[in-house]
């Protein structure tokens, strides 16, 4: 079986479609005949709590965190009333400022604190200056 092949010389300036007369000029009028009727859509009234309901939602939200950490950082201090002993109204400084002891105990405290964690071996073998 051969095949034949065409040439453009064979061909020539023809056209090989043809179009039925008036296709294009009609096509739109026959799209829109076979379309459905569109129904109009229907316009809701928005009311004015609608609109604003967002804003002030996220307004009350705001204020809401605002207080909470407003609450959460201001420090609350107990005021002293006739019920508080003594010992609960003293501050750190006035129980300190209390304290005797005597300059050996003192020493003592530095000594055993100085031999107990191991500072007197760093200090001998000067590794402090070492490790600057």
């Amino acid at each position: 079986m051969e095949t034949k092949k065409q040439t453009l010389a064979d061909i020539g300036n023809k056209v090989p479609f043809k179009v039925p007369e008036n296709y294009f000029s009609q096509l739109t009028e026959t799209i829109m005949a076979n379309l459905p009727e569109k129904e109009a859509p229907v316009v809701r009234n928005v009311t004015m709590w609608e609109k604003s309901k967002t804003w002030l939602y996220m307004a009350a939200m705001f204020l809401g965190l605002f207080f909470t950490i407003k609450v959460l950082t201001t420090s609350t201090q107990t005021r002293p009333t006739e019920n508080n002993t003594a010992s609960n109204s003293i501050s750190q400084q006035d129980y300190w400022s209390g304290v005797q002891i005597s300059e050996e105990e003192f020493f003592e405290y530095i000594e055993t604190q100085f031999v107990d964690e191991n500072y007197y071996d760093l200090v001998q073998n000067q590794d402090y200056l070492n490790s600057l």
